[in-house]
């Protein structure tokens, strides 16, 4: 950590020392909430009064996209402004090793204090394994585990204990707990991370959240009926599926072929109350940093690593090109330098992140993949006309269930679009203005050529610039190196599917 901080020091001319003055950085993020079901978002079905006050006091994007969306990969952008190729975690439960300083080190070199509170994701040693100060990336308060969907009986680590404890209530009220004690004992500008787990799977929240929505008639999301897409799935698999998970496929068919979507009610149940309790929990942080007199010099941030697809087009999970997998929510508020409520319309990327709150909070930091995005001008900062998204690599329950594998894609404002790149075969495009459920796949449509060749191009081009292979085998070249240097070569193979 100590090199970490020397590089920033070296790097940065003009180092800032911790005054009163200097802005907190308070970033909270959820686990696969899609935008979609927030009220500042659209949603009318949803209670969430205190991200719609965050919305209304700050900075709210209509285009922040998950590159890759999944747990581990966010994490490692948000954490190093780096694509997963130059970070390391090209995939989720893998391994870091980005050559720069990460974010809580950086902060910590401009006098910050650090802390980080619930799931981790970013270490690869295992899912309850003890982490290291040294693996920690710079946060000083420590209350993590690397991964745990257990709410009501939930581990971590507490500081440098070995032994894990258990968070005493739903796992994300307990942790929204310690970060307003956090909040209230500090005196130097703080950095603090805040990652609840909810509402990923599986789908549970206390029972008087859940009580609201059992036995209420809510309509599921319009695509959640779109069977042929779901069915053009299977057609298209392109990977073989070890026999582990052919129990787990055929579950997956049996849900995906029933029309009464009793499975994707009982989900979206405890999805939407889930998404209620975390509101609530935003409602205490807000009022822990009201009356700590500290809301004004915070930079509050909320936002999610990916969304959920949730039985729109009969998936479940991510990693699909789809906006309920691809679009986040990306909220910020500091009245100082941003206009409240005001609907940013430029993109913002997980490698974005980083740099525009560094940029924000006057914090002197390394080149990174990503750029600091300026929120109150239109045209400073606004080159970027599409984005990058991706799946590296097969896995992850979409592949199980259809047996999809990686995918490499362009998000513009107007269009979406992805190739298969185990063929190189366009796979998706939609006109997200015309459709926005993307119920109609224009691939190979005469009338769309010209923009399926244009966005193919696009797509080869960013993947150019971000510096990352198209190619799986590569990737999967990468990860079995990496296993077998930690003496894990038999985890290397497991991790890599064979194509047809």
């Amino acid at each position: 950590m100590k090199q970490g901080i020397l590089l920033i020091l070296q790097g940065a001319p003009d180092v800032l020392m911790p005054t009163t003055e200097q802005p907190n950085i308070l970033f909270v993020f959820a686990d696969q909430l899609r935008p979609h079901n927030l009220g500042c978002y659209g949603d009318a079905l949803v209670e969430t009064p205190n991200f719609d006050r965050l919305a209304k006091e700050g900075v709210r994007f209509s285009h922040a996209i998950s590159t890759h969306p999944v747990c581990g990969p966010f994490r490692g952008m948000l954490m190093t402004g780096n694509f997963p190729i130059k970070n390391g975690l090209i995939l989720t439960d893998h391994y870091l090793k980005n050559p720069d300083p990460y974010f809580a080190e950086v902060c910590q070199a401009s006098g910050y204090r650090t802390g980080y509170i619930g799931k981790w994701h970013l270490d690869g040693a295992g899912r309850k394994a003890y982490i290291p100060p040294e693996r920690r990336l710079g946060f000083e308060h420590w209350r993590a585990l690397e991964c745990t969907h257990k709410y009501f009986e939930s581990e971590y680590y507490h500081d440098d204990e070995r032994s894990t404890r258990t968070w005493e209530d739903y796992d994300a009220i307990s942790q929204t707990e310690d970060a307003c004690q956090y909040i209230e004992k500090q005196d130097d500008p703080f950095c603090l991370f805040l990652s609840w787990g909810p509402p990923h799977g599986p789908y549970d929240a206390p029972q008087s959240y859940m009580e609201k929505w059992k036995g209420r008639d809510f309509p599921l999301r319009e695509n959640v009926d779109d069977f042929s897409t779901g069915e053009k799935l299977w057609e298209q698999c392109d990977t073989t599926l070890p026999k582990r998970y052919e129990g787990m496929r055929a579950g997956f068919k049996e849900r995906q072929l029933d029309k009464s979507n009793a499975v994707y009610r009982e989900q979206t149940i405890g999805y939407l109350a889930s998404i209620e309790v975390l509101d609530d929990c935003m409602g205490k942080i807000l009022k822990t940093l009201e009356t700590q007199e500290k809301l004004e010099n915070t930079i509050v941030v909320f936002t999610s690593d990916h969304g959920d697809n949730l039985g729109s087009h009969r998936q479940t999970g991510k990693q699909l090109p789809f906006e309920e997998s691809i679009s986040i929510p990306f909220i910020i508020r500091y009245p100082e330098k941003c206009t409240p409520g005001q609907v940013c319309e430029k993109f913002m990327r997980p490698i974005d992140m980083m740099p525009t709150l560094m940029n924000l909070a006057g914090v002197p930091c390394h080149e990174v993949d990503g750029q600091a995005v300026i929120l109150n001008d239109k045209e400073v900062g606004d080159e970027c006309d599409g984005v990058l998204i991706q799946k590296c690599l097969a896995l992850s329950t979409n592949w199980i269930a259809n047996g999809n594998g990686p995918w490499v894609g362009v998000r513009t404002k107007t269009h979406t679009y992805a190739r298969l790149t185990n063929s190189n075969t366009p796979w998706m495009l939609f006109d997200n203005i015309k459709d926005p459920y993307q119920m109609s796949n224009l691939i190979g449509m005469i009338e769309y050529a010209e923009i399926q060749k244009k966005l193919d191009e696009k797509t080869t081009d960013l993947i150019s610039q971000a510096g990352e292979p198209e190619d799986p085998e590569t990737y999967a070249r990468i990860i079995r190196e990496e296993c077998e240097a930690k003496g894990d070569s038999s985890r290397g193979e497991e991790l890599i599917p064979t194509r047809l």
